[in-house]
């Protein structure tokens, strides 16, 4: 059994759980006429055990699940938890300050979550399809010596082929490349547009270079080719690092309105 096939029928258990779990609480909306009160308890729950998550992450604890099965849980959890908040509204935008900002927030974790789960399947599938395997935090240092390294035949190749025909093309068309990153947002697209455009002209620069430069050519096009992948793994690992920074801050405050909301609920209802 496959993982999307798994993903799919799990989801839509989740689903069918959430719709049993509106038709419970319009039962008891129709009968006692309370029903946001238990709607909005089980809520709490939900996102205690999602708050759970988060910290299991960040402890090594012996016999509890690995951290992919924990992800899996917290995912549908949390699809879960969005149908239960829908209906705790009655499927509809509220008007109220505070309940207005928490359905903002719970869309905005919602979607994020989501996003999330796609990254997490897909940009790690990518990675793991690139040639050569690159610490995030080792990028800055190789693409600072790929640079030096650059530089270094470039001024060789002025040297010892006599012409400066490759030199000056570098310093018009390249240099900036090696600079910094490039296309950030077509590497996550997966596109190699941006790339291709690049070494397309150094290609067809090649007829204008005497017999020495074209050597030193062919060393700068395997260097535009390193180039490329140390762009590739500085896009997808950034952002698989960096998206929880939107995510999980959202939750946190998502959690804190909750509790403003029901501090909120219980004085009124006590003043009432």
């Amino acid at each position: 059994m496959n993982f999307g096939y798994r993903r799919a029928r799990n989801t839509a258990g989740v689903l069918a759980a959430g719709i049993a779990a509106v038709f419970t609480f319009e039962i008891i909306d129709l009968s006692i006429q309370v029903q946001q009160y238990y709607s909005g308890w089980f809520m709490i729950f939900l996102m205690a055990i999602l708050v759970v998550f988060y910290v299991k992450k960040r402890l090594i604890v012996v016999g509890m699940g690995s951290g992919g099965n924990w992800a899996q849980w917290h995912y549908y959890i949390g699809l879960f938890l969005f149908i239960i908040y829908l209906k705790h509204v009655e499927f509809s935008f509220p008007d109220g300050l505070v309940e207005s900002t928490i359905t903002v927030f719970y869309l905005i974790v919602m979607i994020s979550g989501v996003c999330g789960v796609f990254i997490n399947r897909v940009f790690a599938r990518r990675l793991s399809y690139l040639e050569e395997d690159i610490i995030y935090e080792r990028i800055p240092v190789h693409l600072k010596k790929l640079r030096h390294d650059v530089e270094g035949l470039i001024i060789d190749s002025v040297e010892n082929s006599g012409s400066t025909t490759l030199s000056d093309y570098y310093l018009q068309h390249l240099a900036g490349y090696f600079e910094k990153p490039q296309f950030f947002f077509t590497h996550l697209l997966g596109s190699n547009y941006g790339f291709l455009r690049v070494k397309d002209g150094l290609d067809r620069q090649m007829r204008y270079l005497n017999k020495k430069e074209a050597e030193y050519a062919l060393n700068l096009n395997n260097m535009l080719q390193k180039k490329n992948l140390l762009d590739t793994h500085l896009a997808l690992q950034r952002v698989l690092k960096y998206w929880g920074t939107l995510h999980f801050p959202m939750a946190l405050i998502l959690v804190l309105v909750t509790f403003v909301h029901v501090v909120l609920v219980y004085a009124f209802r006590g003043a009432a």
